[in-house]
C-alpha cells in the first residue's frame, strides 16, 4: 500500500544473538542457527517481499555489538553463529544487505570505576559519552564494525547501519556492569550530554567510510524482555514534555479530540452483528428446551395441557 518509494529497508529478526541470555530453549536456540531455521525464514522472507515489488529495497537483519567479539564476527556453537549467517546474506544479497549494529556504550563491559574508588567512574564516562574522536567507544565501536565488516565481504563500502543508540536515566534495570555503582553514570546531565554529542556530530569516523544511517534509541521508554529501560527522550506516551529541559519549561496540554461518531456502515455491521448474536441465542435456546418445542409446535389444546403440567395441576382428556 505505502509503496517501495517510502520504504527505507526490511529489517527479519532483532539481537537473536541474545536469545541463549533470556531464558530460551537450547533446541530453540539450535534449530534457530545450527538447524538453519533463521536463514530459511530470513531467505523466504525476502522472496515474498520482492514478489510485492520490493526486490530493490535493503533487506538486514539487527545485531548487537556483542558479535564483533569473533572471526570476524561471533561464531559459538549453541549460542549463535553470526558469522555463519552474514557470509550467506552477503553473498546472496550483494550489496543490497545491509550490516545493522545496535550500539550501547552504556552497556559496555569494559568501563570501571576510577583507580581506587567504589563510586567515582568519571574517567569511563567521558571516553563513554564523547563523540569527537576515535578514542570514544561509541565511534571505536562503530570502527571496529566496519572493519570487521570489509574481512568479512572484502568491500568497503557496504550498507552499514547503527539501528540503535542511545543512553539511560534513570539507570536501567539491565545495566549490571561496575557503572551500576556510579550515580553520575546514569543521571539526567549525562543523559543530555550524551545526546547533545549526538546531535552535533557528523557522522564522520577515522580512516574507516561512515555510517549510511544512524537511529537514536528512543522516543519513549519501554520494557525489554519484561525489564524496564529508561533511554526514551520522553518518560511515556502520556508525556507532554522531553525529560531534557530548562527548569521554567512547562508542557503544553494538547488533550486529543474524542469522537465516538460512527459512520452508516458502521451502524449496519453491528446491527447485522446483533441480528446473527440473537439468532444464535434463539437457536440455542430452542434446541436445548424441550417444552419450549412443544409450545411452539403443538395445537392450542395441547398448549393448555402442557401449561397445566408445568405449572403443577392436573388435567384429564375425553376419549376422542
Amino acid at each position: 500500500m505505502i509503496g517501495p518509494e517510502h520504504v527505507m529497508g526490511l529489517a527479519i529478526g532483532n539481537e537473536l544473538e541474545l536469545l541463549y541470555l533470556h531464558g530460551i530453549r537450547s533446541s530453540c536456540i539450535h534449530e534457530l542457527w545450527e538447524g538453519g531455521r533463521l536463514w530459511r525464514i530470513f531467505t523466504r522472507r525476502v522472496a515474498e517481499f520482492d514478489e510485492m515489488g520490493f526486490k530493490d529495497i535493503p533487506v538486514t537483519s539487527v545485531f548487537t555489538a556483542a558479535i564483533l567479539d569473533g572471526h570476524p564476527f561471533m561464531e559459538v556453537r549453541g549460542k549463535a553463529l553470526v558469522n555463519s549467517f552474514l557470509r550467506q546474506a552477503a553473498w546472496k544479497y550483494r550489496a543490497r544487505y545491509a550490516f545493522t549494529f545496535n550500539v550501547y556504550p552504556y552497556f559496555d563491559p569494559n568501563l570501571h570505576m576510577n583507580p581506587g574508588s567504589q563510586d567515582n567512574c568519571s574517567h569511563a564516562m567521558q571516553r563513554a559519552i564523547c563523540w569527537d574522536g576515535p578514542q570514544c567507544l561509541g565511534l571505536a565501536i562503530m570502527m571496529a564494525a566496519r572493519q570487521k565488516m570489509q574481512l568479512l565481504t572484502g568491500r568497503s563500502d557496504d550498507l552499514f547501519w547503527i539501528g540503535e543508540i542511545g543512553w539511560s536515566s534513570p539507570r536501567a534495570d539491565a545495566l549490571h556492569t561496575d557503572m551500576r555503582g556510579c550515580q553520575e553514570f546514569s543521571s539526567l546531565m549525562t543523559f543530555e550530554k550524551f545526546y547533545q554529542g549526538f546531535l552535533d556530530w557528523d557522522l564522520v569516523l577515522s580512516g574507516v567510510r561512515s555510517p549510511d544511517h544512524i537511529f537514536y534509541f528512543t522516543l519513549r521508554d519501554a520494557l525489554n524482555f519484561g525489564v524496564q529501560e529508561f533511554f526514551g527522550l520522553l518518560s511515556s506516551c502520556e508525556s507532554l514534555g522531553c525529560k531534557i529541559a530548562s527548569q521554567d519549561f512547562t508542557a503544553e496540554q494538547c488533550a486529543l479530540q474524542k469522537s465516538w461518531s460512527l459512520t452508516w456502515r458502521s451502524w449496519g455491521f453491528i446491527s447485522l452483528g446483533l441480528l446473527v448474536v440473537l439468532a444464535m441465542a434463539l437457536t440455542c435456546i430452542y434446541v436445548r428446551c424441550p417444552i419450549l418445542q412443544r409450545l411452539l409446535l403443538c395445537s392450542d389444546r395441547e398448549r393448555s395441557l402442557l401449561r397445566s403440567h408445568t405449572a403443577g395441576g392436573t388435567s384429564s382428556s375425553g376419549s376422542d
